[in-house]
């Protein structure tokens, strides 16, 4: 099973458009914390206003959702209900190996990244069956230094 187009030319783009400046801190204060929460409210708004033009043959829908410093990309795709395991983990694998460096690397200089703002990506079917569920964040990119 191929990875989705959607992976790597629209997703990846959004995540350097916002970040917050200031000397990277250990603990945060809650301004901070509020300020990198409106920077997940921010990436997922204008995901949102460009989702349909990531809808394609194989995407019925796709939306972001801010919940705190987690900004949750939700991909819905038309592919055949009941699929065996074998290619669901293939398709993980594939989208986790393609989806995880490229975020890795345009977050790489990012304050908000360090101060804990994460992506978690999810695909599913149109029948709810979840194809590959998992979150980028600081600790995930730096075993891809």
């Amino acid at each position: 099973m191929k990875t989705h187009p959607l992976l790597s030319s629209t997703v990846l783009p959004l995540f350097t458009v916002f970040s917050c400046s200031g000397a990277l801190a250990q603990s945060l204060t809650p301004a901070q914390i509020k300020q990198i929460e409106e920077i997940a409210q921010n990436i997922a708004s204008q995901y949102n206003s460009n989702a349909v033009a990531m809808l394609d043959d194989m995407t019925v829908s796709t939306r972001a959702v801010a919940v705190a410093r987690n900004v949750r990309f939700e991909n819905v795709l038309r592919v055949k209900k009941g699929l065996p395991q074998a290619n669901i983990k293939e398709f993980s694998e594939e989208t986790h190996r393609e989806i995880v460096p490229k975020s890795c690397a345009v977050n790489a200089m990012n304050p908000a990244f360090d101060r804990g703002l994460t992506y978690t990506f999810v695909y599913t079917n149109t029948y709810g069956e979840k194809l590959a569920e998992f979150t980028v964040d600081k600790t995930i990119c730096s075993s891809y230094k």
